[in-house]
């Protein structure tokens, strides 16, 4: 198994954070099932950089990254990290929600909005 490039790395942060600009739009409009497909193929392709494993663990060190990659990273940590009832399993909605909130232009500009 290779190690990506750093070309292929690059091109992976610019989706990420496309990606991101993508899911806040479809939280506006409350597009759940697309913001989840979405989400499922981006962490499809992180998975494929060999960022994160099956189990959505960390594999890097998120603060070798890019911002949005970097925040991704570390929202996935926080999200496996958070007490679950029952021990449910940890869904993309789960990790989305909290990747949303630690983004500022959400935060600033769309969240307030929604009220």
């Amino acid at each position: 198994m290779t190690q990506p490039s750093i070309e292929q790395l690059q091109a992976l942060q610019a989706e990420i954070e496309q990606t991101l600009y993508t899911l806040i739009d479809l939280e506006l409009e409350e597009n759940f099932p697309e913001m989840n497909t979405r989400f499922a193929q981006l962490l499809t392709k992180v998975q494929a950089a060999k960022l994160i494993d099956y189990k959505l663990d960390v594999l890097v060190d998120p603060q070798d990254f890019a911002a949005e990659t970097c925040t991704l990273l570390q929202c996935l940590i926080e999200a496996k990290a958070r007490p679950r009832k029952r021990q449910r399993l940890l869904t993309h909605r789960m990790i989305l929600k909290i990747w949303l909130r630690k983004n500022q232009r959400f935060m600033n500009e769309f969240l307030p909005q929604m009220f």
